[in-house]
C-alpha cells in the first residue's frame, strides 16, 4: 500500500451518478468535512505516534458462518503488514490444512504454508491484496487526508431519519495500483463516517459494496472496529443477499514490533 492510501488510485473515474467526471482540485466543502471527521477519530498524527498495532481479526460470511481469523500486525511507518491465520476456511486456502502466514514489507508481499514459501501467482496476489487492504481498512479514516486523495461534495442523503453529507473520494494518478471509488456518508450529528460505498477494481468489482461501520475507542482513537458489507448500488440500495462481517478485537498499540518480521523468509 503506497502512501497509506495504497491500492486506491484513479486518474479517470465515472461519476457516482452515472456521468463521467475527472477529480482534479479539491472541493473545499468536502475537504472540510473530512478534516472534521479526522479530528473526531483522533487524527493521523496520533495514530502514527502509537508506532504499531496487533489485533485479532475475524472475516466471516454471516450466511454460512465460514471465517478467516488472523492475528494482524502492522507498523505504521512504511505500512508494513503481517498476519498469522488461526482459522482459514473462507477466502484464504479454504481447502488446505496448516498454518498460513502472509507478509508485506512495504514493497514485496509473500505467503507461507506451514513455513514453506508459496510461489503460486494467485496466492501471491491474494496475499498482496489482503495485506494492503487489511491495513487500509484499519487506518482508512485517518488516511483520507493523505497526499493524492481527492474530495468532492455530492450533496446530502437521509438514511433511516439520519442526515448525511456525501463525500466522493478519488485518488490522483500514481497513488496506488487500481481505480477504486468511495462515497462516504458523513453524519451531521457525530461527524463520523457511518457507512460508505466502494468498488473493488483489483477483482473487477465495478458495482459498489455498501460498508456499515461501528467504532470502538482505543488509546484515544476511534477505530472502525466492526464493519459489515453487502452488494449495493450507488444510491445505497442493497442488492446482495448475504452480509460479510469484519471484526477487530484485542487491539494493542506500541508493541515494539521488529521490522524484520515483515520481510520475506529465506527459502
Amino acid at each position: 500500500m503506497k502512501n497509506l492510501g495504497s491500492f486506491k488510485t484513479a486518474f479517470l473515474l465515472l461519476s457516482i451518478l452515472g456521468l463521467p467526471g475527472l477529480l482534479r482540485a479539491d472541493d473545499p466543502k468536502a475537504r472540510a468535512l473530512i478534516e472534521k471527521m479526522s479530528q473526531t477519530v483522533g487524527g493521523m498524527e496520533k495514530l502514527r505516534s502509537l508506532r504499531d498495532v496487533e489485533y485479532r481479526y475475524t472475516y466471516r460470511d454471516k450466511k454460512t458462518g465460514k471465517a478467516d481469523i488472523s492475528i494482524e500486525r502492522y507498523v505504521f511507518d512504511g505500512e508494513l503488514s503481517w498476519a498469522k491465520y488461526l482459522t482459514h476456511e473462507y477466502r484464504i486456502f479454504p481447502k488446505q490444512k496448516g498454518t498460513v502466514i502472509q507478509g508485506h514489507n512495504g514493497k514485496q508481499s509473500w505467503v507461507t504454508l506451514d513455513g514453506k514459501l508459496i510461489s503460486d501467482p494467485q496466492a501471491l496476489k491474494q496475499a498482496g491484496f489482503n495485506r494492503r487492504t487489511n491495513f487500509y481498512w484499519f487506518a482508512m479514516m485517518f488516511k483520507l487526508l493523505d497526499p493524492g486523495v481527492t474530495h468532492k461534495y455530492e450533496g446530502t442523503r437521509n438514511v433511516k431519519g439520519k442526515a448525511y453529507d456525501l463525500v466522493r473520494i478519488g485518488f490522483e494518478a500514481g497513488v496506488g495500483t487500481v481505480q477504486d471509488t468511495y462515497l462516504l456518508y458523513v453524519s451531521r450529528d457525530t461527524h463520523l463516517v457511518d457507512q460508505f460505498l466502494f468498488s473493488v477494481m483489483d477483482f473487477g468489482i465495478k458495482d459498489p459494496l455498501l460498508m456499515k461501520v461501528t467504532y470502538k475507542e482505543v488509546n484515544g482513537l476511534k477505530l472502525a472496529a466492526c464493519r459489515t458489507y453487502i452488494a449495493s448500488n450507488w444510491q445505497g440500495q442493497i442488492k446482495g443477499n448475504t452480509w460479510t462481517e469484519e471484526i477487530m478485537e484485542d487491539i494493542k498499540f506500541n508493541n515494539g514490533l521488529d521490522r524484520s518480521l515483515f520481510d520475506k523468509p529465506a527459502p
